[in-house]
């Protein structure tokens, strides 16, 4: 009985364990309570390697890797929520936009938040098409200063 016990014990912790595994760099839906109606928003961090996009960065003509208003030499601080990140990057960011979407990887503990601004045009038929353009993109640490920032 006692190893039937412990057998059965083994597994619901081993089951445990898998099932908490979370993707790879995704913190998952964090909410924020708006403190003028009370309404709670869900947002979702979407996860992204740093590591791959890394090549990639080193090409970008323009970029941006200091005089930046939150440096080393003036951290935030620990960067816990998407609206860290976000006051952050909003002071950094040049561009106007109307759409921010807040990128998140784990592993080198990195943010992304990237500035767009999306247009919508209705035809006479009454079809809707909406077009996207990405306007400045902002890294931001884990420990709440920015590493590097570009325009498209």
């Amino acid at each position: 009985m006692k190893k039937l016990v412990s057998i059965l014990l083994l597994a619901v912790i081993c089951f445990t364990f898998f099932a908490c595994d979370g993707k790879d760099g995704d913190l998952g839906k964090q909410t924020t309570v708006n403190k003028d109606n009370g309404y709670t928003l869900v947002q979702e961090v979407k996860p992204f390697k740093f590591s791959a996009e890394e090549d990639e960065l080193e090409s970008i003509k323009g970029i941006r890797t200091e005089g930046f208003k939150v440096s080393k030499d003036n951290p935030k601080g620990s960067i816990k929520t998407k609206d860290d990140v976000i006051e952050i990057a909003r002071g950094e960011a040049s561009a106007e936009y109307n759409q921010i979407q807040v990128y998140y990887d784990r592993t080198t503990g990195i943010w992304k938040t990237v500035f767009s601004v999306t247009t919508e045009a209705t035809a006479e038929d009454g079809t809707v098409t909406r077009d996207s353009v990405v306007k400045e993109t902002v890294y931001v640490d884990e420990d709440g200063y920015t590493l590097l920032a570009f325009k498209q």
